[in-house]
């Protein structure tokens, strides 16, 4: 089967590698050059699902070193000031073994090591451009070109789009009181503000605020911008050192209302982009990969290519749809103020705090989608 994919950041390069693998001939193209596709400051929470993927392909060995594990993640209601503590232990079974509830991944030593893992790889040839100059060579092509496709809108296919009235600010920050072993997801009206683990004291602080307050925010002098912070952690937790340049964008949501155009497959980002809220993103763009590689393998269909757009598009339905939704109204609980939800949250943090049923309900469908 030849198969040709249309940009190269972690989406589409993991799906190269796991399309190979599967026995496909892939061409992977992508306009820019290494080199730029490391140059990006990004950190990435991954959860079990992606782990299980890339030991399917074998990556995992190889960018395991560079990953920071968390065994804690504390889910703080700055509001009525609750705190609700998931760990290893509300994890299924065979999940606890890794002794962690997720990784923190630094985009270029990731972006890097993949980069290098396809350079071995036989059937995967790298093409340094984003047109294809004949579609008709190709079997399947699939659209990884992120949120901002090219491809989707040169097929016009229609999507719902939306812009939520916030901009994300994240910065790294040396923070003291706060171990190296866990994770912050802070739900307070200005937005949710996660804090994740880069080793050491050193922490990932992605902080969603209204577009008024975060550019206000962004203006500030570091001094005040750590002082801000420090009013939203907790108690003990002290942020010390802004080490980079705080930077900014947009949060928008974009959900295609087809994930397939004929033999065109939008992948990841093409098809849908969320709130960061709940680090959702890149675990479901991979769950992506892993659906359409089983696809791709089965026996079933390697005679009847034509089908598997479709039944990509329909195994992908529910989960894209459900975190979609879940992401939103996290989005909205968070910057609720109305007395009405007031009692609805104080339960909603007990039910979480006593049980761990419902802690190891919500931490699986965080972890491994629908």
């Amino acid at each position: 089967m030849n198969i040709a994919i249309i940009g190269s950041g972690l989406t589409g390069i993991v799906a190269a590698i796991s399309l190979a693998k599967a026995g496909a001939r892939v061409d992977l193209y992508e306009r820019l050059s290494d080199e730029e596709l490391v140059n990006r400051d990004r950190a990435y929470a991954i959860t079990h699902s992606s782990r299980r993927i890339l030991e399917r392909i074998g990556l995992w060995p190889k960018i395991i070193s560079d990953l920071v594990p968390f065994q804690y993640l504390n889910v703080i209601d700055y509001e009525l000031n609750k705190k609700v503590q998931f760990h290893v232990n509300d994890l299924k079974k065979e999940e606890r073994n890794y002794l962690s509830v997720g990784w923190i991944a630094n985009h270029n030593k990731t972006m890097s090591t993949m980069l290098e893992f396809i350079s071995h790889i036989d059937n995967i040839n790298k093409i340094p451009t984003s047109v294809i100059p004949n579609t008709n060579n190709y079997d399947l092509i699939v659209a990884a070109d992120g949120s901002n496709s090219t491809t989707r809108k040169k097929l016009k296919t229609p999507s719902l789009i939306f812009n939520y009235d916030q901009i994300c600010i994240t910065a790294k920050v040396l923070i003291r009181g706060m171990k190296s072993n866990e994770a912050l997801e802070i739900l307070n009206t200005e937005g949710p503000l996660a804090v994740l683990p880069l080793g050491g004291d050193l922490f990932q602080v992605i902080c969603s605020q209204s577009i008024k307050k975060g550019s206000y925010n962004l203006s500030l002098p570091k001094s005040l911008f750590l002082d801000y912070l420090s009013t939203i952690l907790p108690y003990g937790i002290e942020p010390d050192t802004i080490i980079d340049e705080p930077k900014s964008y947009p949060i928008k949501f974009l959900l295609n209302y087809s994930f397939h155009s004929g033999k065109y497959i939008y992948l990841g980002e093409t098809s849908h982009t969320f709130h960061p809220v709940g680090g959702q993103g890149l675990n479901l763009c991979w769950r992506d990969v892993e659906s359409l590689t089983n696809l791709v393998s089965s026996d079933i269909w390697k005679n009847k290519i034509f089908f598997i757009p479709l039944l990509y598009s329909i195994s992908r339905l529910f989960d894209v749809l459900s975190i979609s939704i879940l992401t939103d109204c996290l989005v909205r609980y968070s910057r609720s103020n109305s007395n009405i939800f007031f009692i609805p949250r104080i339960l909603i943090f007990f039910i979480l705090d006593k049980s761990q049923i419902a802690r190891k309900l919500i931490l699986n469908t965080m972890t491994n989608g629908f």
